[in-house]
């Protein structure tokens, strides 16, 4: 399967981790006689390019190496290239910070076991998301997880779910609760101020907190949390429950599944999608694409 396939390295993914990663796993498939092609991203958005192309040209698989970003835009790149039909299968070495989509996948967090994972695999169709026009495979955010997720990029000391911890310290000290309203289905299930509302394909975010624990990307279904408006101590007490993933039963959290969701605000909002921050918008429709994108795992 990963014979003849294009390998896409984001060498700036995980804070530089991302080529010792890819050090590792290429003594493995070398080791194992896999002939590839290699390239390297050298921007934002180079690798749905280099994705788009390896699909169109005929190659069997692609490889990507690094982060939920470089997923997301690998991802984006394959669905483009497929117009509706499954996409050309994607194999992934997780490198970033938070990787949070191969959690869902089962796929091994370590370059050589997820390389070793990649030489076995089989295919395995698996929902995709699309928020307006953009495609996405864990999960969107609305408020205070995009603003964590904006805080976390800024970051560059630090790595995994540390990035993540300083980040929610920082969104604390910027609090707010836009105004929303949110339609699930064509039902209108919230018309007020919230803390945050999450929209699901994969049940982990940010590097380790569940916040949709029921979220399976092949199910169909998007998952969705809305918590109402909280105070900064509010925030701070509901922190640890997502981490003790007991936030679900917190009085102040809503959770639904969807097919489509659409939330307006008059107010630009604060959007991330897999961890990356997206332009503020004051409408966003984000609906389930059941079974579109292929994965080796």
């Amino acid at each position: 399967m990963l014979d003849g396939s294009l390998v896409i390295l984001n060498p700036a993914a995980g804070r530089g981790s991302a080529m010792r990663a890819w050090r590792s796993a290429e003594t493995v498939l070398r080791s194992a006689g896999v002939r590839f092609d290699l390239a390297r991203t050298d921007g934002p958005r180079h690798a749905e390019v280099l994705a788009a192309q390896a699909a169109r040209s005929g190659r069997p698989a692609v490889l990507a190496v690094g982060g939920d970003g470089t997923v997301n835009e690998v991802a984006n790149g394959l669905l483009r290239a497929a117009d509706g039909s499954p996409t050309l299968p994607m194999g992934i070495i997780s490198a970033g910070t938070g990787n949070d989509f191969v959690k869902m996948l089962g796929i091994p967090a370590d370059a050589v076991g997820a390389a070793r994972a990649a030489l076995q695999a089989t295919t395995r169709q698996v929902d995709a998301g699309l928020v307006n026009d953009r495609f996405f495979t864990n999960g969107v955010g609305v408020g205070f997880d995009a603003r964590v997720a904006a805080r976390a990029r800024d970051i560059r000391r630090l790595r995994g779910l540390a990035v993540y911890a300083l980040a929610v310290a920082q969104a604390i000290g910027e609090h707010s609760n836009p105004h929303v309203s949110v339609r699930i289905d064509g039902t209108e299930v919230a018309d007020q101020q919230v803390t945050l509302v999450t929209v699901a394909n994969g049940g982990c975010h940010g590097g380790g907190f569940w916040l949709c624990p029921d979220a399976r990307p092949d199910d169909g279904l998007l998952d969705v949390l809305i918590a109402d408006a909280l105070s900064r101590g509010g925030v701070m007490r509901f922190i640890p429950r997502v981490l003790r993933r007991t936030h679900t039963s917190y009085p102040d959290v809503r959770m639904h599944r969807a097919q489509r969701v659409e939330i307006a605000s008059r107010e630009p909002l604060p959007v991330h999608a897999d961890g990356e921050p997206l332009k503020p918008v004051r409408q966003l429709t984000i609906e389930i694409l059941p079974g579109r994108l292929t994965v080796l795992a």
